[in-house]
């Protein structure tokens, strides 16, 4: 903090290599809340604002690399996991898009946990291509009602034994009961059918 006897500092450097400032950055007689702007040569933008909001742009390539003395600090004795980065929100949401790209997740174990009540609490997935599922012991699916609902085929392809532990089997082929559903719009009968798995 500066000295209330003295003018405060608002430009702390400007050269060819870039800027540092305090205060707004709209003209001088407007005042945009701006506390802090930090931008260089290379197009690199920081601002802070006086609300509490931050914006940053790169326009290159972003790393960061933590973690590395981790085993040596108190932080992993206080706490079972050894948390090197932690992401919080305590309101609003966290977006990670990578519009032209992909977006990678690799680790030794991956917990994914919804905590929402009524209507929240879903995760949900979406594709537009293909969505593989694969593990090497076991693959568990349960739920209250459990729903699969193909445009083609479904297949079950097992070396072992396939195992149907239900109260009963209710089968029906795909003409029964519908000839007259089927003359008419072909795609108003699946939405139909995909109504039946809410």
């Amino acid at each position: 903090m500066t000295n209330s006897s003295s003018p405060p500092e608002y430009l702390i450097t400007d050269n060819p290599y870039g800027t540092i400032f305090f205060g707004p950055v709209a003209p001088e007689n407007e005042d945009d809340k701006s506390a802090l702007t930090v931008a260089s040569r290379g197009g690199h933008y920081t601002h802070y604002n006086q609300n509490g909001n931050k914006g940053e742009i790169v326009p290159g390539h972003s790393s960061e690399v933590c973690g590395r003395e981790l085993v040596q600090g108190e932080n992993v004795e206080a706490s079972e996991e050894a948390i090197a980065k932690s992401i919080i929100a305590k309101n609003g949401d966290i977006c990670i898009v990578a519009e032209e790209g992909n977006i990678k997740l690799k680790a030794k174990n991956i917990y994914i946990e919804t905590t929402g009540t009524g209507s929240d609490g879903s995760f949900l997935v979406k594709a537009n291509d293909h969505i593989s599922l694969t593990a090497g012991e076991q693959m568990n699916l349960t739920g209250a009602k459990i729903c699969m609902v193909s445009a083609d085929s479904i297949t079950l392809n097992a070396k072992g034994n396939l195992y149907l532990i239900v109260s009963d089997v209710i089968k029906k082929g795909p003409l029964s009961g519908i000839m007259g559903i089927l003359q008419g719009d072909l795609l108003a009968f699946i939405d139909e059918v995909r109504q039946t798995c809410k």
